[in-house]
């Protein structure tokens, strides 16, 4: 029999990704706002954006929610975040 022992300290490994660079300011920003479909997901998301509202002058915000938070969003939600978003926070419920 063989056993695999993986550290769980090491860094993982880059697959070539890299982040999107963070806006210079949120003055004028869409933000985009995933709700993983837990419980009170969506309200802190709520509060986020509404702390962010009252310090930055935010052009809109878009709220997606998934199915459950065991699945990716809705492909055409993506595509619109991707298209319309500036900045996007995900929230984890519970």
């Amino acid at each position: 029999m063989t056993v695999t022992l993986i550290d769980p300290t090491l860094a993982p490994a880059s697959a070539g990704s890299t982040r999107a660079p963070r806006p210079a300011s949120l003055d004028g920003a869409v933000l985009g706002l995933v709700n993983n479909g837990k419980t009170r997901g969506r309200e802190i998301l709520q509060r986020v954006a509404e702390n962010l509202a009252a310090a930055h002058r935010l052009g809109g915000t878009i709220l997606v929610t998934k199915p459950d938070s065991s699945f990716p969003a809705a492909p055409e939600d993506i595509e619109m975040l991707a298209a319309d978003a500036t900045a996007i926070i995900a929230a984890i419920g519970d």
